[in-house]
């Protein structure tokens, strides 16, 4: 391994490199801040980065390199105008399929801790598809930044393994919800009354799940395994609502400077790859999943898309689908959609009557359990085509009930 410059590191990648870089609390800034600020760089090199909306928003692409991301964002849409970006909306286990298939990656750049006594550096908050990708032997090029936090549960990367390493203080990324609002806060009242004591929770980021936390106070023995670790986990371990016997396991920690500083309370922390949370084989060993996600919208099938908004890509599946499909296939488990009824406006209905032409189904109809919004819940498990559809106009924004089920009957029942 040898030390250089953050200018040298990034000169480090070659013409016909395939560069994962990972996004969220992980993402290496240092570098890929000089990556979207000088074209010439890297000049050759594909990258596959796993950036996050609101969160990375950098985009490496231009007319000298690729970059394929699994989340689309508003600041990448001119690149895949022009071909540099690519978008290829997978779930997380498929992605992890893909990367992991020979070939896709080369190279790996990575941020971690410096190293310890030992000489191994933690990937601190980043698991996600780090472990299995560093298990292929790829060529590692790294950050170590000391506000990496070391923790007992989380991965760890050899120095031996560095071909090069570059050092930066750089802040971690890190991810606000924004302000509490009463549609939120519905949401969430309403969802806390399906989870029972002792459930192990998955949830997204945003404000519903952040507010959704607050809400389950008075739960008791609550257990997390999710896809995302953030800061509502601290209120329910402040409210002594979890099961402090436990493993709180995700693959990613992403919250507030607060939330980073407060993770090494969690004695039982399992930062962990894709392979050991969002498998089939492990969903299905953790009993009494409540899994609890989002969407843009969602129509009178149960059809969920959490991907498109206005005709444009804003998103994409990630962990959805998979966590959706383990919550469903447990009798005692619950895979929840739980999305506003509508635009703030409410001129918008986000239950629709059915899908538009080449909108996606990020999670298809028999993967719902129940749908919540802020006018209550409609369970949907076990329930046939007209009484789902009834059950959903129930809770629709008031302003579109007559017309959607109207929609319905016209379109499906003639």
């Amino acid at each position: 391994m040898r030390a250089v410059s953050v200018e040298a590191l990034a000169g480090a990648i070659r013409a016909g490199d395939k560069v994962f870089v990972s996004g969220s609390a992980g993402e290496p800034i240092a570098v890929t801040e000089l990556l979207a600020t000088t074209p010439e760089l890297a000049a050759g090199a594909e990258f596959y980065c796993s950036f996050i909306p609101g969160v990375n928003p950098r985009n490496l692409a231009n007319e000298n390199r690729r970059m394929t991301v699994g989340f689309m964002q508003g600041g990448f849409r001119k690149s895949l105008a022009a071909g540099h970006v690519r978008f290829a909306p997978m779930s997380y286990t498929a992605t992890l399929q893909h990367l992991c298939s020979d070939g896709v990656i080369n190279t790996v750049l990575v941020q971690v801790s410096p190293p310890d006594s030992d000489g191994y550096c933690s990937l601190g908050l980043q698991g996600e598809f780090l472990p299995q990708l560093l298990s292929r032997k790829p060529r590692v090029l790294a950050v170590l930044n000391p506000n990496v936090p070391v923790l007992a549960g989380s991965p760890k990367l050899a120095m031996a393994d560095i071909e090069a390493y570059c050092e930066s203080d750089l802040p971690l990324a890190t991810y606000d919800p924004g302000k509490p609002n009463a549609v939120a806060q519905a949401i969430a009242e309403h969802v806390a009354a399906l989870i029972p004591n002792g459930a192990a929770l998955q949830c997204g980021l945003g404000k519903i799940p952040n507010q959704l936390m607050a809400a389950l106070a008075d739960h008791r023995q609550l257990r997390i395994h999710s896809g995302m670790a953030s800061d509502g986990i601290v209120s329910l371990l402040d409210a002594g609502a979890l099961d402090l016997d436990a493993t709180v396991t995700s693959i990613v920690a992403l919250g507030s400077n607060a939330f980073y500083r407060r993770l090494p309370e969690f004695k039982k922390l399992n930062i962990c790859g894709v392979e050991a949370c969002h498998s089939a084989q492990v969903l299905a060993q953790v009993p009494k999943l409540f899994a609890v996600n989002s969407s843009m919208e969602l129509d009178l099938f149960g059809q969920a898309n959490a991907e498109m908004l206005g005709g444009r890509f804003v998103s994409g599946p990630g962990g959805l689908p998979d966590f959706a499909a383990g919550a469903r296939a447990q009798h005692d488990g619950c895979s929840i959609i739980a999305l506003p009824a509508a635009d703030p406006s409410g001129e918008q209905s986000r239950i629709v009557t059915q899908l538009g032409s080449g909108v996606p189904v990020s999670v298809p109809q028999y993967l719902v359990d129940m749908v919540v919004t802020e006018y209550g819940s409609a369970y949907l498990r076990g329930a046939d085509m007209v009484t789902r559809a009834e059950r959903l106009v129930a809770i629709a924004h008031p302003n579109h009930r007559d017309r959607l089920y109207t929609e319905f009957e016209q379109r499906f029942l003639v």
